[in-house]
């Protein structure tokens, strides 16, 4: 049966770590456009969980869930999306519905819902991860994203321009089903899972752009390099049903132009010897 805009429940996840100034506003807008909401305070040491928790009262479709203590980013949406898994397995869930994740600083464009909603399930996708519009981001911002979507795009086997991109529209079915192969630290969630879901098989893009009405970044140096680290091991994980002969056919281009240069150089500076 073809799914139509009736068939299928949107599920908004909403991870916040210290946004007490946009975090009320950021629910107000998005509850009305979902038909669930479910926002993780992740350990934050402002006035983020008052905040939620006094925008939570008539709002009878939305949940919060807490961490005590700051445990990153990637922790924030494994704790969401392992609660959506168990409801799926409960049957509180279709497999089919559609979970969009959206940022708490309100970086991300909510009026473009209805329209990526319409391109999921039109095209049949499996996850929409959003390009964004960095054409006001500083320079040295986007010749980073450009460098960490090139890496993604190499491992992923085909093409991300923008794997960093933390607004995204997931099938529920597969994304739980991308658990089992990601693992996250700090950022990296984003870049592992557009990886695995690519090298799983599913269907995604990463090609509608969409504005940024306000630009924020919270990455420093040690995010990049665990984000650039993070990727092969998640290649490698979502290829594992391959077998290890497959594993090393799908991904002999990267392992050679990973591995490659190091034996080349060790190579030249044994012969100086």
């Amino acid at each position: 049966m073809t799914l139509t805009q009736q068939a299928v429940r949107r599920i908004a996840v909403v991870p916040a770590y210290n946004e007490e100034p946009t975090v009320a506003s950021v629910l107000e807008l998005l509850y009305p456009a979902v038909d669930e909401l479910v926002v993780v305070d992740d350990g934050s040491t402002d006035a983020t969980r008052a905040r939620i928790q006094a925008w939570l009262p008539g709002h009878t479709n939305a949940r919060l869930l807490v961490h005590d203590h700051n445990r990153g980013l990637s922790e924030a949406y494994y704790t969401a999306f392992s609660d959506l898994k168990r409801r799926i397995m409960a049957g509180e869930v279709s497999a089919d519905d559609l979970v969009f994740t959206v940022d708490a600083d309100g970086q991300h464009e909510l009026d473009a819902l209805d329209g990526l909603q319409r391109l999921m399930l039109g095209e049949r996708l499996d996850a929409l991860i959003v390009q964004r519009d960095l054409s006001t981001y500083p320079l040295y911002k986007q010749a980073g994203n450009f460098v960490m979507s090139a890496w993604a795009t190499l491992w992923a086997g085909s093409r991300l321009p923008d794997v960093e991109s933390g607004y995204r529209v997931l099938r529920a079915g597969a994304l739980v089903h991308a658990l089992e192969y990601y693992r996250g630290y700090r950022y990296s969630e984003t870049v592992e899972l557009a990886i695995v879901l690519k090298r799983l098989g599913y269907v995604v893009r990463n090609d509608v752009m969409v504005p940024v009405p306000v630009y924020r970044s919270r990455t420093r140096m040690n995010d990049v390099v665990i984000d650039l680290v993070a990727m092969p091991p998640a290649a490698w994980r979502a290829t594992k049903p391959l077998g290890p002969l497959g594993r090393l056919r799908a991904l002999a281009l990267p392992l050679a132009v990973t591995i490659g240069p190091a034996v080349a150089v060790g190579i030249a500076a044994a012969r100086r010897r």
